[in-house]
């Protein structure tokens, strides 16, 4: 859940910065995921685990807070005045024929509202909250739900057929057309909230497109109810519908805030749309709840957490969360659970409470094994990063069987030349050796997608080879990061892709290129790679007999690169550089060099011969065709000029090429275009 760190202040008095907060509430058990500025605001990302639905909610948060800081917890004050003269019953009336899946429900009526924008104030809260501002009514339901954690639906009463509702069990075959747009059959299963006809809304999930709030609406009905966790949760299943109210009621609400939040929701929809609220309500309840009270020992705490807690402290723990103390003495404290706190029934459960409040960083180890958190490995770093970083390139990750079937495509690779490492205990026949390339693998993974109308992917697999060893059993595990693209250029992509990924990974050396590679590629369209010494692996574009093989309409771009070279190579804690202060000059060469000529010996020869102001090189263009002779092609790339102490002169820029070009004629019988 997203919670806002002010609202959290309007619950409880801290004066703890938002950092420590979440330091003090995870230590204390409420996981902090992450807290994140929102304008004057922070937003803190709060993990609920499943025995605490009470904590989806500021009011929840807050118990937490008043624990850890020892503070209080106050509610709004309820203020909102009934019209004396206009009873409910004269407006609306609920029945209810299916009390097991709804056990309590409430409506109130709001009369002669004018729906408009919500205020400033709500409508940030709403969005540190990730959710999105509609209109004053609707921002009044989520606003109270995200107060206390109890769901509430507004439905415009002139839209409700008969102006009666009817809570009972859907009728196999009924259709609902929801407030999202998505046309439901209902199956017979369902809680839904009906009006005299026809189903407005699936109980606890998601309201109707029909009764919604809209501009036009005068007469606003409200819904405060609580639904059967189980029942929600099937329906929410069976139909995938998810909302934030489905996400409540499936983990069971605090069955005694009902009535509270519909009288808050009430008293903010008049004073943020007017109107007045109708005397009386609807409230229909089928069960009942008890308050227990549960005895802790003193020494049972002492005896379990090999500690002693004072006990002035253990109470005000108790107190903090909320829980009343109606008695203790010298062996023992007893306390009244209260309604949002189900999880609490035993006495363990007491001692629990107190040891993470406590701080279970203050319980002493028993052990002579203490435990250390991990220092994080530079590989793994180095793997999410890059995992990361290929993901906001548009890469979809996927994940292949190690064990392959040695066909000729797997053998198609660069690493070795030999056969795979066979498994002496297959796990099927089509799965008996160790692959030694992820190519293969996917390849078919394009395949699959291509035959289920995904025309265009580009794939990422991050996973081992396996190179056989001489002599040995264990083969060598490599780990490869293989990349696919279907996009055109296919090859001149990868390669960009695969420059930005040095960069993101802070690796400085230069990738050299040399025409040709061992793998599934054509071979006029492949790339053998090093990255200084060592070899960094291979790219091309799938031949085509190859795409024919594999029923590919379009032969894609592979690249496989050795990871582990990338790893060794990388520096991720690259220093600063200051910003050049003064402006660079870029100066354009457009050279006929012969066929076989490499953009890689154009690079080295400008890099040996340029001056020291020589800041980048980069190719833009290679063209063969008219006005370029038999044999011959014309590249064509910027030069950038910057001096570190001055601005470079015009002058200098041209002195600097004229011996780039004089160098490029020399030893590459170069002529300028």
């Amino acid at each position: 859940m997203k919670a806002s760190y002010e609202w959290l202040k309007e619950f409880c008095e801290f004066d703890l910065p938002a950092h420590e907060l979440a330091g003090r509430l995870s230590h204390s058990g409420l996981g902090i995921e992450t807290y994140e500025p929102r304008g004057d605001d922070w937003m803190l990302d709060v993990e609920v685990k499943s025995n605490r639905p009470d904590c989806l909610s500021h009011l929840g948060i807050a118990r937490e807070v008043a624990a850890v800081t020892g503070g209080t917890v106050r509610r709004p004050e309820l203020k909102a005045s009934e019209d004396a003269d206009r009873a409910f019953t004269d407006l609306a009336a609920v029945e209810v024929t299916a009390p097991d899946l709804c056990p309590h429900y409430t409506a109130r009526v709001v009369t002669g509202v004018s729906v408009g924008p919500s205020p400033d104030w709500m409508q940030r809260r709403l969005e540190t909250c990730g959710v999105r501002p509609v209109n004053n009514v609707v921002d009044v339901t989520n606003y109270v739900m995200l107060e206390c954690g109890q769901p509430l639906h507004a439905f415009d009463l002139a839209l409700i057929g008969g102006r009666r509702i009817v809570v009972r069990q859907a009728a196999a075959g009924e259709v609902l057309t929801t407030i999202d747009g998505t046309e439901v059959r209902l199956n017979g299963d369902e809680c839904v909230i009906a009006d005299e006809s026809k189903p407005i809304a699936m109980a606890g999930i998601m309201g109707g497109l029909e009764s919604e709030i809209c501009e036009t609406t005068v007469d606003v009905l409200l819904e405060a109810a609580r639904f059967h966790p189980g029942s929600v949760r099937r329906s929410s299943r069976a139909h995938g519908l998810s909302s934030e109210s489905s996400y409540r009621f499936e983990r069971g609400i605090d069955p005694e805030i009902t009535d509270w939040a519909s009288r808050r929701a009430c008293q903010l929809i008049v004073e943020l749309a007017g109107g007045d609220l109708l005397q009386g309500s609807a409230d229909i309840r089928a069960d009942t709840t008890s308050t227990p009270e549960v005895t802790m020992r003193h020494s049972r705490l002492a005896l379990v957490l090999g500690i002693r807690v004072d006990r002035d402290e253990v109470e005000g723990i108790f107190r903090g969360l909320g829980l009343e103390v109606p008695g203790q003495d010298e062996a023992s404290i007893t306390v009244r659970v209260p309604s949002w706190r189900g999880d609490l029934r035993r006495e363990i459960d007491l001692i629990e409470e107190v040891a993470r409040i406590h701080g279970y960083d203050r319980i002493g180890e028993t052990t002579r094994m203490p435990v250390r958190a991990a220092q994080p490995d530079v590989a793994d770093v180095v793997q999410r990063r890059a995992r990361r970083f290929l993901a906001g390139q548009g890469f979809n990750e996927v994940m292949t069987y190690s064990l392959v079937a040695p066909t000729d495509l797997q053998l198609s690779q660069p690493w070795h030349d030999g056969a795979p490492v066979a498994v002496r205990n297959p796990v099927s026949a089509e799965r008996t050796h160790l692959r030694l390339t992820n190519m293969a693998n996917i390849l078919r993974v394009k395949g699959f997608n291509q035959a289920r109308g995904t025309e265009r992917v580009n794939l990422a697999e991050l996973g081992h080879v396996y190179i056989p060893r001489p002599g040995e059993h264990t083969p060598e595990e490599k780990l490869c990061l293989t990349l696919l693209t279907d996009e055109n250029d296919g090859l001149r992509l990868l390669k960009g892709v695969l420059e930005n990924l040095l960069l993101e990974l802070g690796v400085t050396g230069k990738v050299e290129e040399k025409p040709g590679c061992a793998g599934p590629f054509d071979p006029e369209q492949a790339l053998t790679l090093r990255l200084g010494d060592a070899p960094l692996g291979g790219a091309g574009v799938v031949s085509d007999r190859i795409a024919e093989d594999l029923d590919l309409r379009a032969a894609p771009a592979l690249m496989e690169l050795d990871f582990g070279v990338l790893t060794a190579a990388c520096r991720l804690d690259r220093p600063y550089e200051p910003i050049p202060p003064y402006p660079a000059t870029r100066r354009d060469l457009a050279i006929a060099v012969a066929e076989d000529v490499l953009w890689a010996d154009v690079e080295a020869c400008v890099r040996q011969s340029a001056p020291a102001i020589l800041e980048s090189i980069a190719l833009f263009d290679i063209y063969r065709g008219q006005g370029v002779p038999e044999g011959q092609k014309s590249v064509a790339f910027s030069l950038t000029f910057r001096r570190g102490d001055r601005t470079i002169t015009s002058e200098e820029a041209e002195q600097a090429r004229e011996a780039i070009l004089a160098a490029l004629e020399g030893q590459l019988n170069a002529r300028l275009r």
